[in-house]
């Protein structure tokens, strides 16, 4: 990435991503707006050193220009790319933990130390998740 696209990173596409993750994206598991913020720089920066390798340039403001993309731009779609579920280290639809499935819907994670079971004259638990899945 060069130097001018550094400077446009730090200055114009993360504070966009500081002002916008925290309202626009839904948060899964134990993810909070500043680990997101992270993961979109670095997509963003991924982002920029692709175009750059493609021979385009990274702008300051969307001039219209064929070969440019603008911060804009770059800021937008990894706010995009998180909002969906996708992730700096990988996006996956197959795994039962990956942030896509959760927003998906088809997959819930359930701590072990939820209650399995209760006494319905007591109102007591009687098992706890983590004793139903042992081996005893």
């Amino acid at each position: 990435m060069t130097a001018n696209a550094g400077v446009l990173l730090c200055t114009e596409i993360v504070p966009r991503l500081q002002s916008a993750v925290p309202t626009a994206v839904n948060f899964v598991g134990s993810e909070d707006a500043e680990e997101l913020v992270q993961d979109g720089t670095a997509m963003a920066a991924k982002m920029m050193h692709n175009a750059e390798h493609a021979g385009k340039r990274v702008t300051r403001s969307a001039t219209g220009r064929r070969g440019e993309i603008s911060a804009g731009n770059v800021a937008y779609y990894a706010i995009q790319h998180i909002k969906s579920g996708r992730r700096s280290v990988g996006y996956s639809c197959a795994d039962a933990m990956a942030t896509a499935m959760q927003l998906n819907g088809r997959t819930r994670l359930t701590s072990l130390d939820d209650v399995a079971a209760q006494d319905e004259e007591t109102g007591g638990e009687i098992f706890l998740l983590h004793d139903v899945l042992s081996d005893n």
